[in-house]
């Protein structure tokens, strides 16, 4: 061996001992000149290769330490992933954590659809315009005062003559109550309060905030102004305090609050967005059907008392009750019992096992043959998917 190696030159390795390192070339130059150098041949036509060597290598991003990392899907309606107190989390995931909104005409204290209504004909006498329709009145205590001049009576659409015609109602109807005082007076009789809590609600409201359940009241009929001093001389205003509100402002929404009124959601909304709850976590209380329609357009829970509508035309609400008497915190936990989410219990395929010595094709015929199901009208709650085929049943 030693023989066979007395002729042959040093290694490269062995000569570049003495060398610096700076002065050595690195490995990813050598790399970058072989790329350059196989390029070039290639544009010259020396070798048909289709080996690509890029130019410039991009090292793979590396994540930052404290950087945003992708949190779990939430496991509830009320669930927040980036909470990081596990037992506020806790909480928001239990049946205890909703709030509750409440009409203030209907639920807290008596409607006056009456005195609504006569305020309206008497502003359209002054006005000289046409009595309204029953048909039309009958949105009066339901919609904003604004909304029923413009959209219901037709009377105007400058938006300073109807805020002029709302406070000229405004007064027509103080105006209207303190004449049903004087003739009360007059008959010897006592005279009917101004408003009055309904039966139950202020054991109901002590009970609320005993279980720290978030409270907001709303009224479409009345100024912010005029609604928290309605509340003042009820004395309850203090339980509608809102601690994280800067101005101290209640847990109050006015028709000066929202765009619209209901059935449209954005009071509920409101509603929720004071009280620091999602909608899907809100217990609605009213007397009428505009309020189950705006709670199930925003996933609320409703609960209709009796008075102003029979109890056979409240059947949508989730609850219907003579009295806020009737209704307890268990009560209102059950509302959301039942309640599922997307997030955490996605939909799953139906999937068809077909029986044993049928074939799959078979299974499935049987499984969408609804004719076969159906034989009659009354089809225990199952309705064909077109309506011819009822039409031809029937017609046989």
């Amino acid at each position: 061996r030693a023989r066979a190696g007395a002729g042959r030159p040093p290694r490269a390795s062995r000569a570049r001992r003495d060398l610096h390192p700076s002065s050595l070339p690195s490995r990813g130059a050598a790399a970058h000149r072989r790329g350059r150098t196989l390029a070039r041949g290639m544009e010259d036509g020396g070798g048909a290769t289709d080996i690509v060597i890029p130019d410039t290598f991009v090292p793979p991003s590396r994540e930052l330490r404290g950087a945003e990392k992708p949190y779990f899907p939430p496991v509830g309606v009320a669930d927040d992933p980036t909470l990081a107190n596990p037992l506020q989390r806790q909480r928001m995931l239990s049946t205890e954590w909703f709030g509750c909104v409440f009409e203030l005409e209907g639920a807290l204290v008596k409607a006056r659809d009456a005195e609504h209504r006569a305020s309206w004909m008497r502003l359209a006498k002054e006005r000289e315009q046409t009595p309204p329709p029953e048909m039309v009145l009958k949105f009066a205590s339901t919609m904003k005062p604004e909304d029923f001049v413009s959209r219901q009576l037709r009377w105007t659409r400058d938006p300073m003559e109807v805020r002029r015609l709302v406070q000229r109602r405004a007064e027509i109807y103080e105006e209207i109550l303190e004449e049903q005082i004087v003739q009360a007076l007059e008959k010897g009789s006592t005279p009917p309060p101004r408003d009055e809590l309904l039966p139950g609600v202020l054991p109901f409201l002590r009970l609320m905030k005993q279980a720290r359940v978030p409270m907001a009241a709303t009224c479409g009929t009345k100024t912010f102004r005029a609604a928290c001093e309605a509340l003042e001389k009820l004395e309850i205003l203090e339980f509608f305090a809102n601690e994280r509100n800067p101005q101290g402002e209640p847990n109050v929404v006015s028709s000066e609050d929202v765009s619209d009124w209901l059935p449209d959601p954005l009071p509920i909304e409101r509603a929720a967005q004071l009280m620091d709850r999602t909608t899907k976590r809100c217990v609605v209380f009213g007397d009428n059907n505009t309020v189950t329609e705006a709670a199930t357009e925003c996933g609320a829970k409703s609960v209709l008392l009796l008075g102003r509508q029979p109890r056979y035309e409240l059947q949508g609400a989730d609850a219907v009750v003579a009295s806020l008497k009737d209704v307890t915190v268990s009560n209102l936990k059950n509302l959301f019992a039942d309640e599922t989410s997307e997030a955490a219990e996605p939909q799953r395929e139906v999937e068809i096992f077909p029986t044993a010595g049928r074939s799959t094709r078979a299974a499935v015929a049987d499984y969408f043959d609804y004719d076969a199901q159906t034989q009659s009208d009354d089809a225990g709650g199952k309705e064909p998917p077109l309506y011819k085929s009822r039409r031809r049943r029937r017609d046989v």
